[in-house]
């Protein structure tokens, strides 16, 4: 395995383009020498604040030993520079267009890569994969539109739709008791907060609205691989339904598994990632071969 470390978007991280990748690589065989790879793109989670590393190296090295080159993201977070809409979006389309530039160096298939994204970095595939045409990736990316598309997205628990997410997690009015180490804060104040961070001002329902990828689902979208767990209290398994629907309508290849339960945060379920949550992981853990039939049928292999 080669292992390589890039910034994105130049020679150095700067702190308006913080963004930076690590590439995992196969190893050149020499009798195998134009042998080429799809490739995966790693989005981890993290709610926009970091990047979970469970979510990383574990399911790059999972894509890896499956054939894939693998790709981690750190996007841009609010510990490293703005993470509001649309620039985490922006650094996404910028490293698969970094990728397809690079495609002969890193033994890539440059009509074969899928990106993988986590809870928030979901919700960043998803933006991509529904908006690569029409939104504002591309001119932020300094790429064409069809430089910066995913061949195929796989969103695991993902966010999708934060006005949803509000509506369930105001739903309870303990939510408005005053928490004393936020300076008088209530429990909705914080999340109206976090929600103008990521979507860059007033969390206003036509703002939420305008961000949600579900909005942007056309019949130009990649085919898309959805799973979740019907107990996940953190991102609601019932946003993923009206975006498998707008695929539906719009003729998109997609695929949505809920499993009865798994909870949040299970990554790849390898047992050094879910030891306390065994039986949980257990019931998850066929997303991974089920994504991967998936990719094969879209021609990804």
């Amino acid at each position: 395995m080669i292992i390589e470390q890039h910034a994105l978007w130049g020679d150095e991280p700067t702190p308006e383009h913080p963004a930076t990748f690590t590439a995992y690589l196969a190893d050149q065989m020499p009798k195998a020498s134009a042998t080429t790879h799809p490739a995966a793109v790693i989005l981890g989670g993290g709610s926009f604040t970091h990047i979970a590393a469970h979510e990383q190296e574990p399911a790059a090295l999972a894509f890896l030993a499956r054939g894939y080159q693998a790709f981690v993201l750190d996007y841009v977070t609010s510990e490293t520079g703005d993470v509001s809409y649309p620039n985490p979006e922006a650094d996404l389309a910028r490293l698969i267009a970094t990728i397809r530039a690079n495609a002969d160096a890193w033994r890539v298939r440059p009509d074969q890569i899928v990106a993988v994204g986590f809870s928030a970095g979901g919700f960043i595939t998803a933006s991509l994969a529904a908006g690569w045409k029409t939104g504002p990736f591309a001119g932020m990316a300094s790429a064409r539109p069809e430089q910066i598309r995913p061949d195929a997205a796989v969103l695991c628990y993902p966010v999708i739709d934060f006005s949803y997410i509000r509506d369930v997690k105001t739903r309870d009015p303990r939510i408005d008791l005053r928490v004393p180490k936020t300076g008088g804060k209530t429990g909705r104040d914080l999340l109206n907060e976090f929600l103008s961070m990521v979507v860059g001002g007033e969390a206003t329902d036509e703002r939420l609205a305008e961000v949600c990828p579900t909005t942007h689902v056309s019949s130009s979208m990649p085919p898309t691989f959805m799973w979740a767990a019907a107990d996940d209290a953190t991102t609601p398994v019932a946003q993923l339904y009206p975006l498998a629907a707008h695929m539906g309508e719009e003729g998109v290849a997609h695929e949505l598994h809920v499993f009865d339960r798994g909870g949040h945060g299970l990554s790849v379920a390898a047992p050094q990632i879910a030891a306390d949550n065994a039986e949980l992981a257990e019931a998850v853990r066929p997303w991974l071969p089920l994504a991967l039939s998936f990719l094969e049928r879209q021609g990804i292999a």
